[in-house]
């Protein structure tokens, strides 16, 4: 018993940290670099934020969102990119939660 209450103390003080690698600003900062495909440091930024979507993607369907059949790895990352770009304030906010919550709207489960 006493383990479980240290188990459940360590994850409730945890829980409140704002703690993420990537952020919204910087998915935002791949989106903007990757616009000129021209380049290689543009596709090199259109591939870290295409690999981190997909990622999410991978992780979170069929649990948190259900993408269902057909849904392409293009149109998921166009459903983020839009909702990224459609909320700035919230940039600063952790990518995977942004990034979930594009996809748990544009593709919820049925109940």
């Amino acid at each position: 018993m006493k383990t479980l209450t240290s188990i459940i103390l360590l994850f409730l003080a945890c829980s409140n940290v704002d703690a993420y690698f990537t952020d919204g600003n910087e998915l935002q900062q791949w989106l903007s670099l990757s616009e000129d495909e021209a380049t290689i440091d543009s596709r090199y930024h259109a591939g870290l934020f295409r690999g981190y979507v997909s990622g999410v993607v991978d992780t979170g369907n069929e649990v948190l969102f259900c993408t269902g059949n057909g849904v392409t790895r293009g149109q998921y990352t166009a459903v983020i990119a839009k909702y990224i770009e459609n909320n700035p304030a919230r940039w600063n906010q952790g990518a995977s939660s942004l990034a979930i919550e594009a996809m748990q709207q544009a593709f919820p489960c049925k109940k």
